[in-house]
């Protein structure tokens, strides 16, 4: 899954400048408006896009996003405020390309003011969700990891911003506490075992010295490539020491001094208090895992799907889709794994067998992960030599392949994707978690590196933002059915390009992960829905995928606290399925595979129904 490759829509408005020769129109100015003031909203937004003062303000690099009661309450208003002036706009009176983005934006404000009339959880304009604290995306948890790969340091000056952004850190840890603590006085609770989780989380941090935390560590990393070592280092035998400026080397080591004690003296007592804050709400915590327990949950998920799928598909039309799918894929599992060997039993009880095959498995060791992300660089490397068979367009972006940084490895999923920078100073990053490697078998890992990496969420985001001809709304903005549809659209490619002809083990894992995916529409309906129990999910997934038990239960707990961002996956790639079916049927012989990725792909992220509309324009022209 994509980590804040979902830019908040504010940035992407800088995208409608006026033509040329021509003056700014009311729309014009209305999409620069919106662009100033939401990017100047968020110096962390515009940290992660290589934004510059010009739009995010002076000292900007300083800064952190408030996380305060009433700063999110002022971007429930500005998006309840956008969604009403984009309304305020005749649609027809636009030229072709401003009713794209009309388009675009529409989908993208309506989404977001739905999710502004609900006072409570997490909220912006790109997603929203029901606890403010939890075990994905709490403060505690992206900041470092925010510091450590976002927050450039090429100089001094950089590295005092880091200081000072560091200095804001309890600040914004407190603000979300305070939040948390007001949602649950308005009744809403997290589930007791999604605070469990969290508080295991932040149990780690408190317990880690303040020099081996991630803010010191990264921080020292980044002085050190600027000053060289901060501590005396004895010189090779013959050689001589590097000279070094005394000057800077002593301010490196005042800045690093100065970070350490805000870790042990602001940033350890406010993890403190949060923990303290969430053990104390534990013995009255509820165990639903579904968000329909909620006052308005109904109407909360109903949002959340719409904002999530970009669809009017209700909770019970996505439960029978999933389900339909589900027997499908378990069919066409049951042929691939009787080759295998495997007959007996139901499929998930074999899956489970395959996949404790120790000749599946990478050994728990370091030479067992370095060989994994040996393989996974093998297999992109693969792909981007086939890749000018299938796309007319390939991005120019870097991408590196990290490892999920060891702070987040127990809370977060097993790999996820974070988008380059605009300014290409920040390369395209592919996250494999490996906390425990027998959730990183050989049979799953090729087909998810083909959805984090490429031809998956590299190629989407990336050559989104490469193409400048287009509006930089359409280079950036993000719709979850659309990214995350393109990426398994992309894992079922790869099989029909023919890369698993030699690799029966790993089409196993292709087809396990679509059986994921659709099972994931049932479970995800079925938590926030139907009321199922944490405990009836998992067991379902078990019996279905047969996949590891933590991989299970970690990924149920995040169906938990983020409603339909599950469901985006199946639905958007059944969709760029179905649109690549019509411009077969309707091209026949004309129909070009690099041309129909390329018009996919080169228009930016757009909703699903916007999507159509340029595929049935680009069948027109064609025809």
């Amino acid at each position: 899954m994509t980590r804040f490759a979902l830019l908040a829509v504010a940035l992407t408005l800088a995208a409608c400048a006026p033509k040329a020769d021509e003056p700014p129109s009311a729309f014009d100015g209305f999409i620069g408006d919106a662009t100033r003031e939401i990017v100047a909203d968020s110096p962390e937004l515009a940290t992660r896009a290589g934004l510059g003062p010009e739009l995010a303000g002076v000292g900007f690099k300083a800064m952190l996003d408030d996380r305060s009661a009433m700063a999110v309450d002022r971007r429930r208003t500005m998006a309840l405020r956008l969604d009403a002036q984009l309304r305020g706009f005749d649609r027809k009176a636009l030229d072709e390309d401003e009713q794209v983005t009309f388009d675009v934006l529409g989908g993208q404000f309506r989404a977001a003011a739905r999710g502004a009339a609900f006072t409570f959880g997490r909220f912006d304009e790109e997603s929203f969700s029901p606890y403010v604290l939890n075990q994905l995306d709490s403060a505690f948890l992206t900041l470092p990891d925010f510091l450590d790969t976002r927050h450039e340091v090429q100089t001094l000056l950089d590295a005092r911003d880091y200081v000072s952004r560091l200095g804001q850190v309890a600040t914004a840890i407190d603000a979300e506490t305070q939040r948390a603590r007001l949602d649950v006085a308005a009744g809403v609770t997290p589930p007791d075992f999604v605070i469990d989780r969290t508080l295991a989380a932040l149990d780690t941090l408190i317990g880690t010295a303040p020099a081996n935390q991630t803010y010191i560590t990264a921080l020292r990393r980044k002085l050190e490539a600027v000053v060289g070592p901060l501590s005396p280092q004895p010189p090779p035998a013959g050689a001589e020491a590097p000279a070094q400026n005394a000057v800077e080397l002593s301010r490196a080591r005042e800045l690093l001094a100065q970070a350490e004690t805000i870790v042990a003296t602001k940033i350890h007592p406010a993890h403190v208090r949060a923990a303290s804050f969430l053990r104390s709400i534990r013995a009255g915590a509820p165990h639903d895992a579904g968000i329909g327990r909620l006052r308005d949950g109904a109407s909360y998920y109903a949002a959340a799907l719409a904002q999530q799928t970009t669809t009017t598909l209700t909770p019970e039309e996505i439960h029978a889709i999933g389900l339909r799918q589900v027997q499908s894929l378990l069919g066409e599992l049951d042929g691939a794994l009787r080759v295998q060997g495997l007959t007996e039993g139901p499929a998930g009880q074999r899956l489970a067998v395959f996949s404790a095959d120790p000749r599946h498995q990478y050994p728990q060791t370091d030479e067992g992960r370095t060989q994994l992300i040996a393989d996974v660089n093998a297999r992109v490397s693969a792909i981007m030599a086939r890749a000018p068979e299938w796309f007319g367009a390939l991005p120019t972006s870097k991408l590196e392949v990290r490892r999920v940084p060891p702070l987040l490895e127990a809370s977060q999923s097993g790999a996820y994707y974070e988008s380059p920078s605009l300014d290409g100073a920040q390369p395209g990053i592919y996250y494999v978690n490996l906390r425990d490697m027998a959730q990183m078998t050989k049979i799953d890992l090729p087909t998810q590196d083909f959805h984090e990496a490429v031809p998956g969420h590299h190629f989407q985001i990336a050559l989104a933002q490469e193409q400048q001809k287009l509006p930089l709304l359409r280079r950036i903005t993000g719709f979850n059915a659309f990214a995350e549809g393109w990426a398994l659209y992309a894992e079922q490619l790869v099989d029909e390009m023919g890369l698993y002809q030699n690799d029966a083990v790993g089409r196993i894992g292709f087809l396990r992960w679509r059986l994921w995916r659709a099972a994931r529409l049932v479970v995800d309906t079925g938590l926030h829905a139907k009321g199922w129990s944490r405990e009836q999910a998992i067991a379902y997934l078990l019996e279905v995928t047969g996949d590891n038990p933590a991989v299970v239960v970690s990924e149920v707990e995040r169906y938990a606290v983020w409603p339909g961002q599950a469901c985006g996956y199946e639905i958007g790639r059944i969709e760029i399925e179905r649109l690549r079916e019509k411009a077969q049927r309707s091209l026949g012989p004309k129909f070009d595979l690099k041309r129909f990725h390329d018009i996919v792909l080169l228009n930016g992220s757009v909703p699903l129904p916007v999507l159509e509309t340029q595929i049935d324009k680009w069948i027109a022209r064609v025809r």
